[in-house]
């Protein structure tokens, strides 16, 4: 019966249940390492400056993976490539809770390395979504996918918060049960039906003619990966400071993140509203304030300090991150947009893993404080950047 009825239904709708389940379940796998990764490397090595490598190892294996996951999809196709993607994960997150569970460092951080992996596919579900779908509903499905990412967050996160105090194994527990969601988003991808990118392609050529949104592309792809960098440089680094730093309970941390997470996705709500009254370029603009403006109430003292501080990182990040990435979509048509969002997600996720690789020995050498300094002077690099580009 379940049969019948998934052949009945359209595969546009089938295709975007079955993804905005996923990356559900998805973004909580690369949720749940960016949450704990850097307390579990201080308590594994047993030195500060080594806490959020294994941060580091999911974004950089993220951003190595983006091009290969292109590729792979072209030459066999979504949906193989996303099964094997989700089982990936589902084992490496098990592999990773045997890491903890012994002690091993390296085993955890091996581990990391295919839940990054998984990730890189994760990143290409906004894409697929598109496909065999009409250009008109384009925003709404973006909206939506943007919306599973925040409900990602819950699972990636919560779980870590319900389950301390009420077991010995915090950590390999909820790791396992995170990597049982995983295998059920891999039984899932059997209803999905690959469908070609009619409408929105078409759409996308005709945006992509002017030689004005062909110079906007790599000036966006930089304002992009610096969004992911300075978000990346004060977020990967705030449970250390919290739990390991002011000695709060992993729990304060939790909701601090949480927050800092919705704040990341939920605003994406308000993007197409907003999109009517003011341009691209002025909410940019916008983000970018609201970046600078949450980094300087990141030097309050207190867990409010924290809260509000990376509160609005989250609203700033969202705001320039879907401006920039609007822009770079229709930079490009044809067959040159997958080289174009291949490269792009390189660079985001370069960005990112650059501040997650360094933020730990930027907390050791500098402290709160000179982290932030540095995070303001990243910030108004930005807005010149945005400035020059947009001020014609």
């Amino acid at each position: 019966m379940i049969r019948r009825a998934l052949a009945a239904a359209p595969a546009a709708s089938v295709n975007t249940a079955v993804l905005l389940l996923c990356q559900v379940v998805g973004i909580a796998g690369v949720v749940s390492i960016q949450f704990v990764g850097s307390v579990v490397g201080e308590r594994l090595a047993r030195d500060m400056r080594l806490a959020t490598v294994p941060v580091a190892v999911l974004v950089l294996s993220s951003a190595l993976g983006t091009w290969p996951a292109s590729q792979l999809m072209r030459r066999f196709g979504r949906r193989p490539c996303f099964i094997a993607a989700a089982l990936l994960s589902a084992g490496c997150l098990a592999l990773a809770a045997r890491g903890v569970e012994t002690s091993d460092f390296a085993l955890f951080c091996t581990a990391v390395l295919g839940v990054g992996l998984h990730g890189a596919f994760v990143q290409q579900y906004r894409f697929a979504i598109l496909e065999g779908q009409p250009s008109g509903r384009a925003p709404r499905l973006l909206t939506m996918i943007q919306l599973a990412s925040a409900a990602g967050i819950l699972p990636g996160i919560s779980l870590f918060g319900l389950l301390e105090g009420r077991t010995s194994s915090t950590m390999p527990t909820t790791l396992l049960i995170l990597a049982a969601l995983q295998a059920i988003s891999a039984l899932s991808f059997a209803a999905y039906r690959p469908q070609e990118a009619l409408a929105a392609g078409a759409s996308a050529a005709r945006e992509a003619s002017g030689a004005r949104a062909r110079a906007l592309y790599w000036p966006m792809v930089a304002m992009g990966a610096g969004a992911f960098l300075v978000m990346s440089l004060i977020m990967v680094p705030t449970p250390l400071q919290m739990c390991g730093v002011e000695q709060r309970s992993v729990k304060e941390a939790s909701w601090v993140i949480e927050v800092h997470l919705l704040s990341m996705y939920l605003p994406s709500l308000s993007v197409g509203a907003l999109l009517k009254r003011v341009s691209i370029a002025t909410l940019q603009g916008v983000g970018l304030g609201f970046l600078l403006v949450g980094f300087m109430i990141s030097w309050a003292p207190g867990l409010e300090g924290h809260l509000v501080g990376l509160s609005l990182v989250g609203i700033g990040w969202c705001y320039v991150f879907v401006t920039a990435t609007t822009l770079v979509a229709r930079s490009r048509s044809g067959a040159e947009r997958f080289r174009a969002q291949g490269v792009n997600d390189l660079c985001v996720f370069a960005g990112s893993g650059a501040a997650s690789l360094s933020s730990g020995a930027l907390l050791s050498a500098l402290g709160w404080s000179g982290l932030l300094h540095l995070g303001v002077v990243l910030v108004v690099s930005l807005m010149a950047l945005a400035w020059n580009v947009h001020r014609g």
